[in-house]
């Protein structure tokens, strides 16, 4: 591994490995990152013991200016850049692409068996982002704000607002760890459920096989399916985090897979009563990420719940090494 006290210079920055001592650098210049959402403040500290990761930093003057995490995934073969940050100073300058190109270069150079660069960004990527990568899936989003406290009461108004319209509420079923391998890794619920054979887990995109799921084991708290046997529909509940939205607020990634609309309400209510059951902060900051066929449905269904504009549209791209 690469000594971080020796770092490299170039166009006057010094690009290293980062540390416990370069929090407080990285959070002052993430302060306007994702509208209050952000996941940095809680990830950093575990992202620097993470075997899978590689975390980097740029420096000006001793300044931290810039920041980038690569996660392996896919028994080492693609490397998922994540938490991209440039100080408002320095935006524009080309400092981003510096600390990419830094980044990419560590991991060639630490792991040669790395083939691929996936990510996933919000909506509208630059035209010379889609030149160089291949499209491999576009997802719609919507988020939700509720009061932690009034959660149940709203899951079980639009369950009745469901059983009004003819649709039995019936629960999805908690998937334990064997069938969440023996599911994701069946080619049948792969073709039928994961478009581009992708499973997205919050923003990080990885292929359905063993050595990934056993990694999201920690950072998902409720796999659902509506049957262990032939699924229709599948959908994954992170751990609730706190984020800076407000006082004492929490997020809450919900990932939905499958088109089938009456399934996705049901998805949603029942990954809606995990979250409220496990966090005990003020507001619940609930973003869903799903197909466009069933935006429209959960838009309309959601009638009423506060939303907010984080993001419409989650992008993953690939290209070569």
């Amino acid at each position: 591994m690469a000594d971080h006290r020796a770092p490299e210079m170039n166009h006057q920055l010094d690009f290293c490995l980062a540390t416990e001592e370069d929090y407080e650098g990285v959070m002052a210049i993430s302060g306007d990152v994702y509208k209050g959402v952000d996941y940095l403040p809680v990830r950093y500290h575990s992202w620097l013991q993470d075997t899978k990761r590689r975390t980097f930093v740029a420096k000006r003057q001793g300044k931290v200016v810039a920041f980038e995490s690569i996660c392996l995934v896919d028994d080492g073969s693609t490397a998922v850049p994540e938490g991209l940050r440039v100080a408002p100073g320095e935006r524009g300058r080309g400092v981003a692409g510096l600390i990419q190109n830094f980044a990419k270069g560590y991991i060639k150079n630490e792991f040669p068996a790395v083939k691929y660069i996936r990510l996933s960004r919000v909506e509208d990527p630059p035209p010379s982002m889609l030149s160089q990568y291949r499209l491999l899936q576009v997802k719609a989003a919507l988020s939700l704000i509720f009061k932690v406290e009034e959660i149940e009461k709203t899951v079980y108004h639009f369950i009745t607002k469901l059983e009004k319209e003819g649709q039995r509420f019936q629960p999805p079923v908690a998937l334990e760890l064997e069938d969440v391998r023996r599911i994701y890794t069946n080619e049948k619920v792969i073709e039928k459920l994961l478009p581009a054979k992708m499973l997205i887990q919050g923003w990080l995109p990885v292929l359905p096989i063993t050595s990934n799921l056993d990694y999201l084991r920690a950072k998902v708290v409720s796999w659902m399916a509506d049957s262990t046997d032939e699924p229709n529909f599948l959908s994954l509940g992170s751990h609730p985090f706190k984020v800076p939205f407000g006082d004492n607020a929490y997020r809450f990634d919900i990932n939905l897979f499958g088109t089938e609309p009456r399934c996705a309400k049901i998805h949603l209510l029942a990954q809606l009563l995990v979250g409220a059951n496990i966090t005990s902060g003020s507001v619940l900051c609930c973003c869903l990420y799903m197909e466009k066929e069933v935006f429209q449905t959960l838009d309309m269904f959601c009638e009423g719940i506060k939303k907010y504009d984080f993001w419409m549209e989650q992008i993953v791209m690939e290209k070569d090494i």
